[in-house]
């Protein structure tokens, strides 16, 4: 069984909003996500693990990866303007991430660096990606470098395959959270087998 970028993107919204998540940071969540299978990175794996031992996004400290993507994104976090400066982000759940919103940086030579990623990323290693990210936490910084961290011609995938379904599984727990519970005022206006079940 495999899943579309596009069906991993609702589900990763939805889960992320069954977390507390507001719409912005969950879309941004989702994006970012998507944005790392597309590369051949488990960015479902990362989220999975985020939103089951670190919660909801807290605003003190900035320790949510998304939340501080979205705000070197805004601008509200200076980036270093040399290769001489390190912009120190402090420790951050699953870094991974954060990866798609470095690479979103002007001019578009950022690097992420944190425990498991030490410098370019390469993916070529087919079974071992799991040992090339941290998807815990760890400190993070960010620094200016010659090019790219992530080649971009590795946006190459467009399905996500059955090795993630476990992740899937718990992304829909939280997912599940955002539903509204059946009541007979909705069963009577359509929803369900209604009041009777002729099954």
């Amino acid at each position: 069984m495999s899943w579309s970028l596009s069906e991993t993107a609702a589900l990763a919204l939805k889960a992320a909003r069954g977390a507390g998540m507001s719409w912005g940071l969950a879309e941004e969540t989702a994006a970012s996500v998507v944005w790392l299978h597309g590369r051949g990175l488990p960015g479902i794996s990362a989220l999975s693990f985020y939103l089951e031992h670190a919660g909801a996004p807290e605003s003190p400290g900035f320790r949510c990866p998304i939340m501080k993507g979205c705000a070197l994104i805004d601008g509200i976090i200076d980036i270093p303007e040399t290769r001489s400066q390190t912009l120190d982000l402090g420790h951050l759940h699953a870094p991974m991430l954060l990866l798609p919103f470095v690479a979103r940086l002007e001019p578009g030579h950022f690097w992420l660096f944190a425990p498991g990623i030490k410098g370019q990323v390469d993916i070529a290693s087919g079974n071992d990606w799991p040992r090339h990210f941290l998807r815990g936490s760890g400190s993070c910084k960010i620094s200016l470098e010659d090019g790219p961290q992530i080649d971009p011609s590795l946006a190459t995938v467009t399905r996500v395959d059955s090795r993630f379904a476990s992740c899937f599984d718990r992304l829909e727990a939280f997912a599940h959270r955002t539903y509204a519970p059946a009541t007979g005022q909705s069963r009577m206006s359509g929803a369900g087998a209604g009041l009777t079940d002729n099954d």
